[in-house]
């Protein structure tokens, strides 16, 4: 009786720890999911009408072209940030870990652009972006160039929106790069030197692998954040244009919801979104399992 009356105080207590966590991720996270579910079938607007819809919404995304662009848009801007933002952050962990003496400088330095909001990230790169007396364009034309649309230009929009984005988040992730970098034993390089193996033997045959479960969780996390998280810089900085060359599918979606008032419409866009991020990450998850075995 003693040990079953402990074994249930020991669950009460345990339940008693996670609860406020379980309360704030249901309130915050899946009754706002289900929510989000529930109004795509729904002929909703801003104003709160809700009328049956069945499918339509559905229906109405399949035949949508400026679906379809923002959804393409969403897939070149996803795969170059998760692409360069990680090998990024993976070469800057590399040079930060092999010189220790300066690592802590260099990553207090490296960090700052993660804790600026990406409010004042996308207002200060908007200003260096400016065609007329933004900084790069001055140091252009300095070096006898030609002024450059950046932002203002359908060609350049998007690649202008990347760096932004690479330039605000890359640090973090290299931060857990440098965590998975402290955890590989010593004793397999020291083995490795032994044996006459080069640098990048090394980094091929010992470090990478080791770092397999880490780069998994990067890829993860990077292909959410450049999915879904997102609006702000594009708010910020070109409002989805010009000629929605930038218009990504969470700006697509907050458009068609509060601009044009058609919230069930919007609704579905997002639940595409996440069966989307379902898909993508249950590949990615797959790949590294299947190289771990």
């Amino acid at each position: 009786m003693t040990g079953s009356h402990s074994r249930r105080r020991n669950l009460i207590d345990g339940y008693g720890f996670i609860a406020p966590a379980l309360i704030i991720i249901a309130v915050f996270v899946i009754f706002p999911a289900l929510r989000l579910v529930y109004l795509s079938f729904f002929d909703a607007n801003i104003m709160g009408r809700t009328i049956f819809a069945g499918l339509d919404n559905y229906r109405d995304l399949v035949k949508n072209r400026d679906f379809f662009r923002s959804f393409t848009v969403t897939l070149k801007f996803m795969a170059s940030v998760v692409v360069f933002q990680t090998i990024l952050a993976f070469i800057g962990a590399l040079i930060v870990q092999s010189g220790r003496k300066m690592s802590s400088v260099v990553r207090t330095i490296f960090f700052i652009p993660v804790i600026i909001s990406f409010v004042v990230v996308g207002y200060l790169w908007k200003g260096l972006y400016n065609h007329d007396y933004g900084l790069i364009n001055s140091v252009i034309v300095a070096f006898q160039g030609s002024r450059q649309g950046f932002l203002n230009d359908p060609t350049q929009a998007l690649f202008s929106l990347i760096i932004t984005c690479i330039w605000k988040s890359w640090p973090y992730f290299m931060m857990i790069f440098i965590a998975g970098l402290n955890e590989i034993p010593g004793e397999l390089y020291e083995s490795a030197e032994i044996d006459g193996a080069s640098a990048l033997r090394k980094l091929w045959n010992i470090t990478i692998p080791m770092l397999r479960r880490t780069i998994l969780f990067i890829l993860l996390i990077t292909t959410m954040d450049s999915v879904v998280k997102v609006f702000t810089p594009v708010f910020v900085m070109t409002n989805g244009g010009p000629r929605g060359s930038t218009d990504l599918l969470v700006h697509y979606a907050w458009r068609m919801a509060f601009r044009f008032g058609d919230v069930g419409y919007a609704s579905a866009v997002m639940v595409v979104v996440f069966i989307f991020l379902i898909a993508v990450g249950t590949i990615q998850i797959k790949i590294g399992e299947r190289h771990e075995q």
